[in-house]
């Protein structure tokens, strides 16, 4: 691919950080170039806030003053955002080369486009990059294992919330993310709107992104809990909206019987990854009830 000088005027980065400083140094310098760059802080405890002045001192900073986790967190981003487009962008991922002028002729080539993603390849630490599963399906039917590498441009059902091209003008009459959500299949349930609008979700492969799987946020057996607390509680409400309670409560059931059995022995052979897994799955499909009700996942309505 031909690298431009520059980046694209009429694209505006958007980031979450949250406790990401030690990705920052990676994934932060492709944007230096670009006009415009909106980050949103969920009240980082560590030095992110100081490395993004550091990294891109022309960005835009919004410091939330706590954590809204990560589609509220985009949403009072992209309310900054004046471009035709607007790039989300996880900190743990980083643009390759071209990437960001592939996008932007991809959606001048497609106006009619809500969404146009980049092909991500996940990579762990130093070693080679893999295609990652960043479109698929509807969010309930199984993936194709291994993930396809697409051959050329074409239309999906879901692409990650990590990197999306959004049209704003046509993203606007679609809304952003669903506000309950805190984190995980927000990006599902914003794709099944954006299709039942008629809209197409592009993908353009001829743009890379390399992605440095779930390093956002400094890793802790915290954060493993919390993440698959997120996960369970976030697929019982998507599975509410569109297939209504009583599919909810079924997977509910099932989910959180499973986990509840599986736990005492993954503690008596001593897997703890695998133990705090099914610990936090089944608190979430103990306590679904109390999130399920509110506005917002974690917070009680005012």
């Amino acid at each position: 691919m031909t690298e431009r000088a520059g980046a694209p005027p009429d694209i505006t980065p958007v980031l979450v950080t949250y406790n990401s400083a030690g990705i920052l140094g990676w994934s932060l310098p492709p944007l230096a170039d670009c006009p415009a760059v909106v980050v949103v802080d969920n009240r980082s405890a560590d030095d992110t806030v100081a490395r993004v002045r550091e990294l891109l001192p022309r960005a835009t900073l919004i410091e939330a003053g706590r954590n809204l986790g990560f589609g509220r967190a985009n949403n009072l981003g992209l309310e900054a955002v004046s471009t035709p487009w607007a790039l989300l962008h996880n900190p743990d991922a980083r643009l390759e080369p071209g990437a960001l002028w592939a996008l932007h002729d991809a959606a001048r080539r497609h106006p009619e486009a809500a969404i146009i993603a980049p092909a991500l390849w996940d990579q762990e630490g130093d070693a080679p990059p893999v295609i990652a599963d960043f479109f698929r399906g509807p969010w309930h039917a199984p993936a194709s294992r291994p993930a396809p590498e697409p051959a050329g441009e074409l239309c999906a059902e879901f692409v990650t919330g990590a990197a999306m091209l959004l049209n704003m003008a046509l993203m606007r009459r679609v809304g952003f993310f669903d506000p309950w959500f805190f984190l995980y299949f927000e990006d599902d349930e914003l794709c099944l709107r954006v299709r039942a609008a008629g809209l197409p979700i592009v993908v353009v492969p001829q743009a890379r992104m390399r992605h440095r799987v779930r390093q956002s946020s400094t890793p802790s057996a915290r954060t493993t809990l919390r993440r698959i607390y997120c996960m369970t509680l976030s697929k019982l409400y998507l599975t509410r909206k569109v297939f209504g309670t009583g599919a909810c409560v079924a997977l509910a059931l099932r989910s959180g019987l499973a986990s509840a059995l599986a736990l005492p022995f993954m503690l008596l052979t001593l897997q703890r990854e695998r133990a705090m897994r099914h610990a936090a799955r089944a608190g979430a499909a103990l306590m679904a009830w109390r999130h399920l009700r509110r506005a917002h996942c974690f917070e009680p309505d005012a």
